[in-house]
């Protein structure tokens, strides 16, 4: 057990945070709600020691208050919030009773906490998921283009919509001047969107560039930039992982197993874990898919048999098993050279 005195148990809340203070023998010092701001926060910690532990739950705006409580001296452990409620589960549920099993599951070691990846790392996924909702964005302006060409009833000439050819078939386009101005509006706005794309693109390349592991991610058929920086930024330190299978389960796609007295069934991938990691695993394997390489031969293989759904599944988890060994070994991916298990 540690030998720190001082465990700081915290539910974080958009506008506020309850405290809990509690020393070694598990007496409760100090409960109170401030409200989540720097100063606040700055004034509560300011009158206890640098030794002290402090745990808060993952929630969406952990960040802030981790970097703030950290950069001022303090250990910040940050909680798994689903291993936590299983551990933990209370009748009587509010936030003072929240942050006193925190700081008593820290207290005495039970604490499931969840991993905290470097500053860096946590800056490159949020690039990384960032050019992930403008694409989305995008998505959603070419839709409500598409239903403009639907009310105004005229086809389409080309085959795509917003390449060159596309683009100069919308901007002469006959319409009520209602429908004509919608249309202009989405194409100003698809443009932007378009710009802000490629200067996030911009930026990902040459950081998957500066990268060695991303190098190697690289070398894998139906990987580019984006997708192993996206790797890389959901896997962080593959050292963390003991083996493959372990990293399969990080990425949720391992069969969830349900067992009873000498009756075990496997059943749907428990898709636990990251779903960031889980997409870019499956991306990979639909691009790769384009060339004839080992994973490609694999899940057409499976897919004659199983059917495309679990192919790419079965492919996903295959394609990360290789990706543990090559970041593990730091070595490229080798097209005819059998990936050695762990």
């Amino acid at each position: 057990m540690s030998s720190t005195n001082t465990y700081i148990g915290v539910d974080l809340h958009k506008k506020t945070c309850y405290m809990t203070v509690m020393d070694q023998a598990g007496i409760v010092s100090r409960q109170i709600e401030i409200k989540n701001d720097r100063e606040e926060i700055d004034k509560f910690f300011k009158i206890y020691d640098k030794d002290s532990k402090v745990a808060v739950e993952s929630t969406m705006n952990w960040i802030p208050f981790y970097e703030q409580v950290e950069k001022m001296g303090f250990k910040v452990v940050l909680s798994n919030p689903l291993m936590t409620k299983a551990v933990a589960a209370a009748r009587i549920k509010n936030d003072k009773v929240d942050s006193k099993i925190l700081a008593e599951l820290m207290r005495t070691d039970f604490l499931p906490t969840a991993y905290i990846q470097p500053k860096e790392i946590r800056d490159l996924k949020e690039l990384i998921r960032q050019r992930a909702v403008y694409v989305q964005m995008q998505t959603k302006i070419k839709n409500k283009i598409h239903s403009v060409l639907f009310k105004t009833g005229d086809k389409v000439p080309v085959k795509n919509l917003f390449g060159k050819g596309g683009r100069k078939f919308l901007a002469e386009l006959k319409a009520s001047p209602v429908y004509r101005a919608e249309l202009d509006r989405y194409l100003l706005t698809l443009d932007g969107f378009g710009l802000q794309i490629k200067g996030m693109e911009k930026d990902i390349a040459l950081k998957a560039k500066a990268d060695y592991d991303c190098k190697l991610l690289c070398t894998i058929p139906g990987v580019g930039p984006y997708t192993a920086l996206m790797i890389k930024s959901e896997i962080g330190d593959i050292g963390r992982f003991g083996s493959s299978e372990k990293l399969c389960n990080y990425a949720g796609i391992v069969p969830s197993t349900y067992a009873s007295g000498e009756k075990i069934r496997t059943g749907r991938i428990t898709k636990r874990g990251s779903k960031w990691l889980r997409k870019a695993l499956v991306d990979a394997v639909t691009s790769s898919c384009r060339n004839t390489n080992k994973i490609s031969v694999f899940y057409k293989k499976l897919k004659k048999s199983k059917g495309t759904g679990k192919a790419k599944v079965a492919a996903a988890r295959k394609l990360c098993s290789i990706i543990f060994a090559m970041l593990t070994d730091k070595q490229p991916f080798k097209e005819f050279v059998p990936v050695k298990e762990r």
